[in-house]
């Protein structure tokens, strides 16, 4: 999870936007790399949620993927983007994601991911 102190210091999954000429499953690959410094040496795993919203460049729409790392590496993280990462359990990270958007996101990451909700550590 990470927190951006100029967007209110709250916590979240790796967010971002999708550039000309990208698919979604490139964004989520590109946005996970900047934001974390983490080589994936696998592709990205859609997790068939989509959701609407509105930000303030407009009306705006995510799709959720997920990726596995190999245990708790410590993220590179660029200072304009996010001040603190911290890996959590499940049940920790479901008390710090302020979007129930983001919160249905990382259920249906731990699901397919791991086939529980909360018994496996959400890396």
């Amino acid at each position: 999870m990470l927190t951006n102190k100029r967007r209110g210091e709250f916590w979240q999954p790796v967010t971002g936007t999708v550039e000309d000429g990208e698919s979604f499953e490139q964004a989520a690959l590109r946005e996970a790399t900047e934001e974390t410094g983490f080589l994936f040496r696998d592709s990205p795993v859609d997790l068939n949620f989509e959701f609407r919203f509105r930000s303030s460049r407009g009306a705006a729409v995510e799709q959720c993927y997920a990726f596995l790392v190999d245990g708790e590496p410590t993220p590179k993280l660029d200072p304009v983007e996010h001040q603190d990462a911290q890996w959590t359990e499940p049940t920790e990270a479901f008390t710090r994601i302020k979007y129930p958007s983001n919160a249905e996101g990382l259920r249906r990451a731990l699901r397919i991911m791991f086939g529980s909700p909360t018994n496996s550590k959400a890396k």
